[in-house]
């Protein structure tokens, strides 16, 4: 059989990955959590299906620069419970592109509220070692509190809020095989989304958080910041700048990258598509 070469193969894949995210600003229906870390105490609409697309490059201290590209789904099961899985993607760095880990995550909604009483969802998930060591098996636990303020219209959509912070707690944890060993540290993650005065449509988030809960290894300082464009009711296109500091050389971002000492920046763009097939 016939193969093609690794460069070929990346272009090939990062068409696959971005493409969605292109044909995006035409008119069609899509809604995004991912590239931002901090998850919120909401879940979609029963019946809903989605899918999150994310991509970007990593300007490596001290090294080449690194490409990722990302997809997970998830559905809408109950109007409290929802489940993610996925997370079809690659990262390329150096001539050599490997696959990034799969991931399995239900989360429940256990109070829904608008205003000054928060929001609270509980969320676990478990990572399929496929980018690294096949014995570490990692995965986190974690509670997502929500402040969503400033609604218009408390009949309009929740999503649809002039001011929205959210407070991440828990815990990340790794599992080795060989030898069996299990290790668990902190997770926390702070952010928030706010209207711009330009148009109800185009929103500034910010966060930081103790490392990306897809990676065990990464830690605090991290953050991002960005832009969130609601094209339509069903649609959100990201654009986030990120910063992480590590201190060596053995630590990878959940891409697969090696992060050096220092900082290390990425810039991402992200979609989520929302499809109203069973609702």
């Amino acid at each position: 059989m016939q193969t093609c070469p690794q460069r070929t193969c990346f272009v090939r894949c990062a068409l696959l990955f971005l493409g969605p995210i292109v044909g995006s600003f035409y008119p069609d229906d899509a809604l995004a959590v991912r590239p931002f870390v901090t998850d919120d105490a909401r879940v979609v609409y029963k019946g809903q299906v989605l899918t999150e697309s994310y991509g970007g490059v990593t300007v490596v201290n001290g090294d080449k620069p690194a490409f990722e590209a990302r997809s997970l789904q998830g559905l809408g099961i109950t109007d409290r419970f929802e489940l993610t899985a996925g997370g079809f993607g690659f990262t390329y760095q150096d001539n050599q592109a490997r696959p990034l880990d799969m991931l399995i995550q239900p989360k429940y909604v256990l109070h829904s509220s608008l205003g000054a009483i928060p929001s609270l969802s509980v969320a676990a998930a478990t990572l399929f070692p496929l980018s690294g060591n096949r014995q570490h098996w990692d995965g986190y636990a974690m509670a997502h509190l929500s402040w969503l303020l400033f609604t218009p219209d408390p009949e309009t959509d929740p999503y649809d809020n002039n001011l929205a912070l959210h407070f991440n707690l828990g815990m990340k944890y790794r599992y080795d095989a060989g030898p069996t060993t299990f290790q668990s540290k902190l997770y926390w993650a702070a952010g928030f989304e706010v209207v711009t005065p330009v148009t109800r449509e185009l929103r500034i988030l910010g966060e930081v958080f103790n490392g990306d809960p897809f990676s065990y290894e990464e830690k605090f300082p991290a953050f991002q910041t960005g832009f969130r464009w609601y094209k339509s009711p069903m649609t959100q296109i990201d654009l986030v700048f990120r910063g992480l500091r590590n201190g060596s050389l053995e630590t990878q971002a959940p891409t697969g990258a090696e992060f050096a000492p220092g900082w290390n920046f990425t810039i991402q763009m992200g979609l989520r598509m929302l499809f109203d097939v069973f609702r």
